[in-house]
């Protein structure tokens, strides 16, 4: 799958929870909604992979998964950040704008 060539494996529970929630979030909804979590996602792998912080990747998951309100949850994750990289500000002014 091609969400694991860009994240990697996932291991623990909470990854595979978040894993099944975000591919039936990008297959099975609407263009406009697949398009915000494709963004969300993206936080995820900048959070990852260049930011190397764990503890807010498994924290956006967590809340990607459990709370209602995807746009929030990013939100929050990333105003908690205090210097943010020149890709997750764009990604946070891109969600910022999202209906």
């Amino acid at each position: 799958m091609k969400l694991r060539e860009v994240y990697g494996e996932f291991e623990t529970f909470l990854e595979g929870a978040y894993e099944n929630y975000i591919t039936e979030n990008i297959s099975t909804s609407s263009i406009e909604n697949r398009e915000k979590w494709v963004t969300y996602n993206q936080v995820v792998v900048e959070l990852k992979h260049n930011l190397k912080d764990m503890l807010k990747v498994k924290e956006l998951q967590y809340k990607l998964t459990e709370y209602g309100n995807p746009k929030n949850a990013c939100i929050e994750v990333l105003t908690d950040i205090h210097k943010l990289t020149p890709e997750l500000d764009r990604l946070y002014q891109k969600i910022s704008n999202f209906k």
